[in-house]
């Protein structure tokens, strides 16, 4: 699993449970699969603070190393390789303090409009 700015793989797996959202990085799945084991990639843990803070449903879009997580609570908006996230929700936009490495550190998110 990694926790640096590198970007997406270039095929990543969007898996979202109740938990949270994982990425694995799917050209690297025949082998996991045989070793019958699989390393996510990077794990976003559902939790109140953190940048994925309510169910995710669903990874809606990508566009290069942006992609857009649809929520219970918005959509989460987050930049692979700037390293932060956004959230749009029906209250207006909001900017996770902390970075992509503090995901599941509870660090919040600040309101922009």
């Amino acid at each position: 699993m990694t926790t640096e700015n590198e970007g997406l793989p270039a095929r990543p797996f969007f898996n979202c449970t109740a938990e949270g959202l994982t990425i694995l990085d799917a050209a690297n799945a025949s082998s996991l699969l045989r070793a019958e084991s699989v390393v996510p990639w990077m794990v976003f843990t559902n939790g109140p603070g953190n940048m994925i803070d309510s169910t995710p449903r669903k990874a809606a879009s990508r566009g290069g190393s942006l992609v857009a997580v649809e929520c219970d609570g918005g959509t989460v908006h987050i930049d692979f390789d700037a390293g932060t996230a956004r959230k749009v929700t029906a209250d207006g936009e909001f900017v996770y303090m902390g970075s992509l490495e503090d995901r599941n550190d509870g660090m919040g998110y600040i309101a922009v409009s």
